[in-house]
């Protein structure tokens, strides 16, 4: 009991009690297997409370009695300890030894840069270049990789070694131009007289919004060669438009229509025309633009482009006439392109809007012949919807057919499978069911991965293989999951996941073992892995494998707070799968917190509301208390909107003043308050939640 209340103590950032109940537990059962974690946690703990030597001591503790597994986490600890203590020396040597020690990769790189940097404050610049040069040997991503080696030119000017920090600062300027850092390092090798050419100069400056130098490298670079590439003209052009000189700007993509128009960025120069004329607030222009090049020139791939641009100014300075006029031309000559599906169902949407049903109709049924899977899905709906207006039952229940098979598992199709079934938006099926035989669905399941991804191996297939058991990764994550170190647990785990990501039989271990370890969000992402590699739907799946991918944890929080609030159980469940994949101590970057996401300032209102004792912010992270405030929140969005859980779903996401606005404007009918969201998040949130609903009451529902 005292390891356990140490733990939990540790985790809710009490620290004396956490401290307390450890040294009890160190005390009184020292044969105890977990004595060494028990010193990490306490070593935690102390650092919770600046007794940093008592940390210090107990990490060492820890590294005597469990060496070899987390060392690398340990000896970071020792050396914060130490910093704090105003010992640079042992400091960095524990954060040397914490490099020298195996961990995941980014944070192993994140580690070296603070040993970089303690090792300048120490006055050892070139052990600080080789940290940022064993950076260089590991890191991949291009803009991270020149700023490491801006900051390893930096070090080497401090030390006066200017031929190695102009050999760095070149390197950068040559294979990272379009970063800031290469903004830095040219700005340092010109000052210095070195030479740059015109065409690289231009690029970094134009890649850093710095466009009138930008035109000025650009113009010199013409200048010397005597000719102007495409490419060259197209940053000109847009250089001249960033500092607002729009007839410059003009004239500079005429020269690439009038001189290149066999070149592939032929029409892209016209749209730039246009766009920089809608900047120049000429939308007439703007919009003439677009229309002559799709008049002139139908045969440019970016013609397509340029009407769905005319049609939605049209729309925007509520010339309706016209952007519906633009957008059917824009069906007709380039059906079936991604430009020609949406223009067509916003031209729709907006004559719906409108009233004007006739051409509606028209223009959903041109997208439902010419389209594919989601607007397609979502025309055939819309056809459907428009022949029940005019009683025409039958004809729309073949467009909800064809809607239904449209986009398997999307949002239009799924709503088109209620519709042809009586069912109302997110209706709770008549019964649900929380309880299954494990046994025969896993072996249902294992038989199902045998014969699709030909495994041969025998007997149970769950159980880690040796070379998962034995990966280095899997220990570290393992061991870390025992000293409360989730977070660190997890960016392990997830490098492990992601290896074995084209390896179903590992995936699906993984996804067993991530379950069982309470690691859920990467337990969903490796078995969503697993059904995609089998290109099957979730509910095609065999339903221990669908479970895996749609499950019901935290049963005992969400199955009373539903019942206590009037709540659809599996409603909740998608809710909490949408917000944060059932991880408990998932922030969002909205400092939304917990599994059901819920910000700060609404946490401490909703328990002002349930006069929840000494509430802190932090107790939102506790799943009781979490799924407490998110079922009560919800239900009371729910009362504020006519019980419409739609509705409430774009309230908890949107804000519930937004929500009843939304709803004042479209009315209950669904179909119509979805089009009516204005935020692009809340929109898709909304619809991804009736998405996996659909999926939770296939696998959980009764009739």
């Amino acid at each position: 009991a005292a390891y356990g209340l140490g733990e939990a103590a540790l985790r809710e950032g009490l620290y004396d009690q956490a401290a307390s109940a450890l040294t009890e537990f160190i005390d009184n059962y020292p044969e105890d297997p977990r004595i060494p974690q028990a010193y990490f946690l306490r070593g935690d703990a102390h650092l919770g409370l600046s007794a940093w030597q008592l940390a210090i001591n107990d990490f060492n503790k820890y590294l005597e009695l469990r060496p070899g597994i987390i060392d690398s986490y340990a000896h970071e600890r020792i050396g914060d300890a130490y910093l704090a203590l105003d010992q640079p020396d042992k400091s960095l040597e524990s954060y040397a030894k914490a490099a020298d020690a195996t961990r995941e990769l980014t944070s192993l790189l994140a580690l070296r840069e603070r040993l970089a940097a303690s090792y300048l404050n120490a006055g050892q610049p070139q052990a600080a270049i080789q940290q940022y040069d064993a950076i260089l040997a590991e890191a991949q991503n291009g803009p991270y990789r020149a700023s490491i080696q801006y900051q390893a030119a930096q070090v080497l000017l401090g030390i006066e070694d200017v031929s190695g920090a102009y050999t760095r600062l070149q390197t950068i300027v040559k294979d990272y131009p379009s970063t800031y850092s290469a903004y830095q390092a040219m700005g340092i090798l010109l000052q210095a007289g070195l030479s740059i050419d015109s065409y690289q100069r231009g690029l970094i400056n134009f890649s850093n919004e710095d466009y009138q130098a930008a035109i000025q490298d650009f113009n010199a670079h013409t200048s010397e060669t005597g000719t102007a590439s495409v490419d060259v003209l197209m940053m000109l052009g847009q250089s001249y438009r960033g500092v607002g000189n729009t007839q410059a700007a003009l004239t500079t993509f005429q020269t690439i229509i009038d001189t290149y128009p066999t070149d592939p960025g032929y029409g892209k120069a016209w749209l730039e025309q246009g766009r920089t004329l809608f900047l120049a607030n000429d939308v007439p222009g703007a919009i003439q633009k677009y229309l002559d090049l799709a008049t002139q020139h139908p045969d440019v791939p970016e013609s397509a482009e340029a009407l769905w641009r005319a049609g939605y100014l049209y729309s925007e300075q509520q010339d309706y006439e016209n952007a519906l006029a633009t957008f059917d031309i824009l069906g007709q000559t380039y059906p079936g392109t991604d430009w020609a599906q949406e223009g067509l169902f916003l031209g729709a949407t907006l004559a719906y809007n409108q009233g004007n049903t006739g051409q509606a109709a028209q223009l959903f049924s041109q997208l439902a012949a010419t389209g594919s899977g989601e607007y397609r899905a979502a025309a055939y709906l819309w056809v459907g919807r428009l022949y029940q207006q005019d009683g025409k039952e039958d004809l729309a229940r073949q467009a909800f057919q064809a809607a239904a098979t449209a986009d398997p598992g999307g949002y239009y199709s799924i709503r088109a499978d209620d519709l042809l079934n009586g069912r109302a938006p997110l209706q709770p099926p008549a019964s649900v069911t929380f309880e299954f035989d494990d046994a025969a669905q896993l072996a249902e399941a294992e038989n199902w991965l045998r014969s699709t991804f030909n495994i041969t191996q025998q007997g149970l297939l769950y159980p880690l293989s040796p070379t998962l058991e034995n990966d280095p990764r899997l220990i570290r994550g393992r061991e870390l999951m025992a000293v409360a170190a989730y977070s660190a647990a997890e960016q392990e785990f997830e490098s492990l996941r992601k290896e074995y990501e084209a390896d179903p039989l590992a995936t699906y271990q993984l996804a067993i073992y991530f379950r069982d370890m309470g690691l859920y969000k990467l337990s969903i992402n490796a078995a969503a892995t697993l059904i995609t590699s089998a290109h099957v739907d979730t509910i095609q799946a065999p339903k221990y494998l669908a479970r895996l991918r749609y499950p019901i944890y935290y049963q005992d929080l969400v199955l009373p707070n539903a019942e206590e609030n009037n709540l659809d159980p599996l409603l909740i469940f998608s809710l909490i799968r949408q917000e944060s994949l059932f991880e408990g101590f998932a922030t969002s970057y909205a400092a939304a917190q917990g599994l059901m996401q819920i910000i700060p300032d609404t946490g401490a209102w909703i328990a002002a509301q349930l006069a929840w004792p000494n509430y802190v912010n932090s107790d939102v992270y506790r799943p009781y208390v979490n799924v407490e405030f998110g079922t009560y929140y919800l239900r009371w969005i729910l009362d504020q909107v006519d019980n419409l859980p739609y509705v409430a779903l774009a309230g908890y996401n949107g804000g519930p003043g937004n929500a009843a606005q939304w709803l004042s404007i479209s009315g209950p009918d669904l179909d119509l308050f979805v089009q009516t969201i204005y935020y692009d998040e809340t929109r898709t949130y909304v619809r991804r939640i009736y998405e996996q609903y659909a999926v939770y009451r296939a696998i959980y529902g009764g009739a």
